[in-house]
């Protein structure tokens, strides 16, 4: 079965998700009403070089979590 998702703080992925994504959304948004037409494709980049960031994060920090549950 999966494990289930906590909606609070004490839960790590949720934290850095929040402070990953919300800056990376305001840069994004002010990119997008500061640029000009041709350079329209910039915020999402911004907001794919986000995601990735978080996903490679979250994927280590599984990979270490399943890691120590293996251990003990």
């Amino acid at each position: 079965m999966a494990e289930r998702f906590d909606m609070s703080f004490k839960n790590k992925e949720l934290k850095m998700w929040l402070l990953i994504m919300v800056p990376i959304t305001i840069i994004g948004s002010y990119f997008l009403l500061t640029s000009t037409p041709s350079t329209r494709h910039y915020p999402f980049g911004i907001l794919l070089i986000g995601y990735a960031f978080y996903y490679s994060w979250r994927y280590r920090f599984r990979k270490k979590k399943k890691e120590n549950k293996e251990i003990q």
